[in-house]
C-alpha cells in the first residue's frame, strides 16, 4: 500500500486498475438502480456536476464499468491513506516499545557458520575469503555462503574416515555440498557432523537442529541422517528434518522420493507431501500430509505460517534474530497465516504481529511478549 501511494508509481497503478476493470467486465452486473446511485454519490462527493441521463442499455454498461473503476480506486486510495495515517499514529502509540537508551541494532540473520576440523581446530567462515581453505586429504572451498567438499578423487576404502562439523549460530545459516555431491542447507542454531569422504557401504551424517537435504542418488550406498536416536534412511531424495532440542518432536518432511524413518522398533515409510512426527518422550510415530512450502520456507528466505501460534513464531524469530524471548502475563492466543521475508528488520516483523493485539517490549536483545 505504501508503494501504491507513491507518486512515481501512479502510471503503473493506473495501468493495473485498467486491467482489473477490463478483466472483470464479464462478471455479474449490478442492478441498474444501484449502479446509477453509486455513480451519483461518487460525482456528488467529488463536487462535480451531476448530469441527468436516460436508462439505456449502452449507458448502463458504461455505468457499471465506471462504478467498478471508482470502487477499486476508492478502495485502494482509502487503504493507502489508512496505512499512511496509521504509520503516523504508530510513531507515538505503537505497541512495539523500544527504550530511548542506546541499544544494539538487531539485524536479521545471514550466512554465518563455524567449521570444526577433525583435530579440533576451528575456522570462522565469515572471516575467510572465497576459495580453497584446505587441500590434501580433503579439498574444501568456500563459495559465498556455501562450503564445498571436492569428491572428484574418491577416497580408498581402507582410508580412515575423517569427520568435520559445520555449526551455525543463532542468526546464521549455511549451505554445504558433501563429497558425494549431496546438498545440505543448515538453518540457524544447527550443526551437521559428516565425513570428508564417503567410504564403505553407507553414507552417515549426524544432525542437530534443522536442515534441508537433497541427496545424490547412489543405490549402492544408502544415506543415513542420524538425529537424537532416530535415523532417516534414503537412497536419493529431497527432505527436511526439524530436530531442535527446545521442541517436543522430530519432524521429517518429504518433498521428493521416499525415506524410511526408524527409532528402536518403530519405523515408517514416507511418501512425497507427508511428514513423520516422532515425539521426544515416546516412539509414537505419526504420519500426516503437510504444506511443504511452509516446511521449507526458511530455506527460501521466508517465515511462513498457516495457523501457527505466537510461541511457534517467536521460536523461529529467536533463532533467526538471535534474541531472547520472555512471556509476560496472559499472552493472547492467536493463529497467524501469512509470509514475511527473513530479510525484514525485526521492528517491522513485530509491527506485523502486533496487529493481532500481541504487544512486544524490546530491551537490548530481549523481547518481552505481552
Amino acid at each position: 500500500m505504501e508503494l501504491l501511494a507513491q507518486s512515481e508509481n501512479k502510471s503503473q497503478v493506473q495501468r493495473l486498475l485498467d486491467k482489473v476493470i477490463e478483466d472483470t467486465e464479464s462478471e455479474t452486473r449490478m442492478p441498474e438502480e444501484v449502479a446509477a446511485s453509486i455513480l451519483q454519490n461518487i460525482l456528488q462527493k467529488d463536487k462535480v456536476p451531476v448530469v441527468a441521463f436516460q436508462r439505456k442499455k449502452t449507458f448502463l454498461m458504461s455505468a457499471v464499468r465506471v462504478a467498478a473503476a471508482a470502487t477499486v480506486i476508492l478502495f485502494i486510495s482509502g487503504a493507502a491513506y489508512w496505512v499512511i495515517r496509521n504509520q503516523n499514529n504508530t510513531r507515538s502509540t505503537a505497541s512495539v516499545v523500544i527504550p530511548n537508551k542506546k541499544v544494539d541494532k538487531i539485524l536479521p540473520g545471514g550466512n554465518h557458520a563455524i567449521l570444526t576440523m577433525a583435530d579440533g581446530s576451528t575456522i570462522v567462515l565469515d572471516s575467510v575469503r572465497n576459495g580453497n581453505i584446505q587441500s590434501g586429504s580433503a579439498t574444501i572451498s568456500k563459495q559465498g555462503g556455501m562450503l564445498v567438499y571436492d569428491g572428484s578423487s574418491p577416497a580408498k576404502s581402507q582410508t580412515a574416515v575423517v569427520y568435520n562439523t559445520l555449526t551455525t549460530p543463532a542468526g546464521g545459516q549455511y549451505k554445504l555440498i558433501l563429497a558425494d555431491g549431496s546438498k545440505v542447507w543448515l538453518n540457524a542454531s544447527s550443526s551437521l557432523h559428516f565425513p570428508t569422504a564417503f567410504t564403505g557401504k553407507e553414507r552417515n551424517v549426524e544432525l542437530t537442529g534443522e536442515a534441508y537435504f537433497e541427496i545424490a542418488k547412489n543405490k549402492e550406498k544408502p544415506f543415513h541422517v542420524n538425529v537424537n536416536g532416530m535415523q532417516v534412511e534414503v537412497l536419493g531424495t529431497h527432505f527436511n528434518v526439524n530436530a531442535y532440542a527446545d521442541e517436543n518432536s522430530i519432524k521429517t518432511s518429504l518433498l521428493e522420493g521416499s525415506v524410511k524413518i526408524k527409532r528402536g522398533s518403530v519405523s515408517g515409510l514416507l511418501k512425497p507431501g507427508q511428514q513423520g512426527v516422532l515425539e521426544n518422550n515416546n516412539n509414537d510415530l505419526k504420519i500426516k500430509k503437510v504444506n511443504m512450502d511452509e516446511v521449507v520456507a526458511w530455506k527460501n528466505g521466508l517465515f511462513q505460517f498457516n495457523g501457527a501460534g505466537i510461541k511457534t513464531i517467536m521460536l523461529e524469530i529467536s533463532r533467526w534474530y538471535n534474541v531472547e524471548i520472555v512471556y509476560s502475563g496472559n499472552v493472547p492466543q492467536r493463529s497467524f497465516v501469512g509470509k514475511i521475508s527473513r530479510d525484514a528488520a525485526l521492528p517491522d516483523v513485530l509491527k506485523i504481529l502486533e496487529l493481532s493485539n500481541v504487544k512486544f517490549n524490546v530491551t537490548g536483545r530481549r523481547i518481552i511478549v505481552q
